[in-house]
């Protein structure tokens, strides 16, 4: 359809005025040349100028849509280029199917819908939450969330665990065909295993010695129920953020925990002082066994020599009785009389000679003499 500068379409320019909206009539009849409607023959034509000028003639319709679909051909074609960023895996699905991965970089596959590329991200450290949310508004805002936290343990007591479960894609084949929507099937399990564990133990154990090993516990249990599942993921690190009683309960179980830290403070009170104790009397015990140790070898050592010097007296008297008996009874008489003051009366009885000493035995010829000893045979001598 086309019009003239002078037609337009409610008619010609020359009939009633107002029958045309889209010019004004001027003083001689016709519309303003700044007024008129644009005409489309002439932009066509414009524009087939502009388009001959660029490209070879087109000798007709059939020559400009090979053109077009060419054109259209090639862009579908150019569309199959493709980025894999460094931390991705490039998934290639031909019709539907699993075909190929490719590693980092520019890569090619057959255009849609011959091909089409999953770019999953295996290489970063993924974080799922359970039991609590980061708040979206305010940055390190935390909203916790009772349905997922709240959990019962053996002994029958309620406790609020929050925890978040820390994984990555190890297998890109199971991680996108096994399993359907990953990140949910893995927060679910988690929730479950946790579940699972916190109920085999007891309350006092998770509040204090036991996180860490109510943590290593869920994630080993996550981790096999990741691969029996085939899910291809790996659970690096279950992290607890908080292990405690509910707020209602919160200022009576203050009260036990107190109670117990008294009891292992007594305990560790009374540990301290037995460990002084017992240390100090099994040194004195030790020290009165060693000297009773002692004793007992010096009266052994000493009964042994009085034994060994009889056994030689023994000997000697067997080998010269009358000598041995002479020295014997000069040596009792010298223990006895040694400190005595002693008179030497001959046996006249007239001289009285005052001595001190034994040693008369070994006077000079002429000296008084001790009197007679007796002999082996109890005669005098």
């Amino acid at each position: 359809m086309s019009w003239s500068n002078n037609d337009g379409p409610w008619g010609p320019s020359g009939g009633k005025s107002g029958s045309n909206p889209w010019t004004k009539k001027d003083q001689s009849g016709g519309p303003p040349s700044g007024d008129r409607p644009p005409d489309l023959d002439d932009f066509l034509r414009k524009w087939r100028d502009a388009f001959e000028r660029w490209l070879p003639r087109i000798g007709g319709p059939s020559q400009l849509f090979m053109l077009i679909l060419s054109i259209l051909i090639g862009l579908w074609i150019l569309s199959g280029f493709y980025q894999v960023a460094t931390d991705q895996v490039g998934v290639v699905m031909r019709f539907g199917a699993f075909d190929r991965q490719e590693p980092a970089g520019l890569r090619y596959h057959l255009p849609t819908p011959i091909e089409d590329v999953l770019l999953p991200t295996v290489t970063s450290q993924n974080e799922i939450a359970v039991g609590f949310r980061h708040s979206t508004r305010t940055p390190g805002e935390i909203h916790s969330v009772p349905e997922e936290s709240m959990m019962l343990t053996q002994d029958e007591n309620i406790i609020n665990v929050e925890f978040a479960v820390f994984w990555r894609v190890s297998d890109v084949g199971k991680f996108l065909f096994e399993i359907r929507d990953p990140e949910q099937t893995v927060k679910m399990a988690a929730e479950s295993t946790m579940r699972e564990v916190i109920g085999q133990n007891k309350l006092q154990f998770e509040l204090t010695d036991g996180r860490e090993q109510v943590a290593e516990d869920a994630r080993i249990r996550l981790q096999k129920l990741m691969d029996e599942y085939n899910a291809g993921v790996v659970i690096t690190e279950i992290n607890l953020q908080t292990v405690s009683v509910p707020e209602e309960v919160k200022a009576a179980f203050q009260d036990v925990v107190n109670a117990r830290l008294d009891q292992e403070r007594f305990q560790n009170e009374a540990a301290a002082h037995a460990n002084k104790v017992i240390p100090e009397a099994k040194g004195q015990s030790a020290k009165i066994t060693q000297q009773a140790m002692g004793y007992r070898d010096q009266k052994i050592a000493l009964a042994q020599g009085d034994a060994d010097r009889f056994k030689e007296v023994l000997i000697a008297y067997d080998q010269a009785r009358e000598v041995t008996v002479r020295r014997l009874y000069l040596e009792t008489m010298e223990s006895v009389l040694g400190n005595a003051n002693k008179i030497i009366v001959d046996k006249a009885g007239s001289t009285m000679v005052p001595y001190t000493s034994p040693s008369f035995l070994l006077a000079p010829r002429g000296a008084p003499q001790a009197p007679a000893l007796p002999n082996a045979d109890g005669g005098a001598k």
